[in-house]
């Protein structure tokens, strides 16, 4: 089934650069393109919502999908990478509470709740410093709302630079 015609941007959800006009229901897309995605994967963000563990797994960065209340839905092999910890120590868990509590201000939490607060999708993008049992690393989020699921995608990746403690 064809998505409505649309004529505004599709933007891609990590560098905000317009990939191509139309077939969209709303006025920005929120997919990955080509050169932010490397060839991996192909799947729009507004689709991740609903998928499986083995396609988040197939993304070339962290992928983590929280509920409006902020429990883990899905966690990638990526992230895992990334976190040090397995999806199955995650999932079910509270994200801000029990698995990143260094998330629970403003600057990240604040724009979670902002994204939900409209009632309609959208999307945030911030730098930030996850504080991981390894260690504390510079990272790079674009951070997903699907009005429809209700469900937030948080695409994590490391950050060229390190961060200043």
């Amino acid at each position: 089934m064809d998505s409505p015609r649309y004529p505004g941007p599709v933007v891609c959800a990590w560098c905000a650069a317009e990939m191509r006009r139309g077939n969209l229901s709303s006025p920005l897309s929120h997919g990955i393109c080509l050169a932010c995605l490397a060839g991996a994967a192909g799947q729009a963000v507004e689709d991740l919502s609903g998928v499986d563990a083995d396609l988040l797994d197939a993304l070339p960065f962290g992928a983590i999908q929280l509920t409006g209340d902020g429990v883990i839905t899905g966690y990638s092999r990526g992230e895992s990478a990334l976190s040090g910890l397995a999806a199955k120590q995650v999932i079910g868990k509270h994200f801000f509470r029990d698995v990143a509590p260094c998330a629970s201000v403003k600057e990240f939490a604040g724009k979670f709740a902002e994204l939900r607060a409209g009632g309609e999708g959208g999307r945030a993008k911030l730098r930030f410093v996850f504080k991981y049992a390894r260690g504390a690393k510079l990272v790079e989020i674009a951070m997903v709302h699907d009005a429809g699921t209700d469900v937030t995608t948080l695409l994590v990746k490391a950050a060229l630079t390190e961060p200043k403690l």
